[in-house]
């Protein structure tokens, strides 16, 4: 698959962007990333497409937590003392939490562009998740990272950049391309 076999919005529809990132990565129980990098990533987006539809799944997991009452992160904590898990031993809260990851990799299968910023070297099994589905899904997939050789990030990757100026230049150069507003 190449940069251009990804599948274009009908001429009338905004398009549409799903923020993969690393969240927690390699951190244990609720320690998360510095997730600076959404409002970033969303600001270029927005400078160069107005009307584009944003799917921030830091934002969608913040709602969906503050519609569940039971105690998510409790649950999730208890984890580290489990010496196994199996799924179908798991709290109800963990299986909605689980349930909810799935929802997010489907909706960044459905959004026309997955954008994943993966820092430095540090790998996300998330954000893996979500680039695989959108790819193939056959979705254009940007991966802003210097993971250039990791192979998950070059085998789900339509295009590999190294940072948000990269991206923003790539938003242009695709706009100019493609006739995008």
């Amino acid at each position: 698959m190449t940069a251009t076999d990804h599948q274009s919005p009908e001429p009338d529809r905004a398009q549409s962007f799903f923020l993969a990132g690393t969240m927690q990565g390699a951190r244990t129980g609720s320690n998360l990333v510095d997730q600076s990098y959404r409002a970033a990533l969303t600001s270029s987006i927005r400078a160069r497409r107005p009307g584009a539809v944003i799917h921030d799944p830091g934002v969608l997991m913040a709602e969906w937590e503050a519609a569940h009452p039971a105690d998510i992160r409790a649950a999730h904590a208890k984890l580290a003392a489990v010496r196994s898990v199996h799924r179908n031993e798991l709290a109800p809260e963990l299986l909605d939490l689980t349930d909810m990851f799935h929802e997010l990799t489907l909706l960044a299968a459905r959004s026309d562009i997955c954008v994943a910023w993966l820092p430095g070297h540090e790998p996300s099994m998330g954000t893996a998740a979500e680039m695989l589905s959108a790819y193939r899904a056959g979705r254009t997939v940007v991966a802003i990272t210097a993971m250039r050789q990791n192979l998950a990030v070059l085998a789900c990757s339509t295009v590999i950049l190294p940072d948000l100026p990269a991206f923003t230049q790539w938003l242009d150069r695709e706009a100019a391309q493609h006739h995008i507003v």
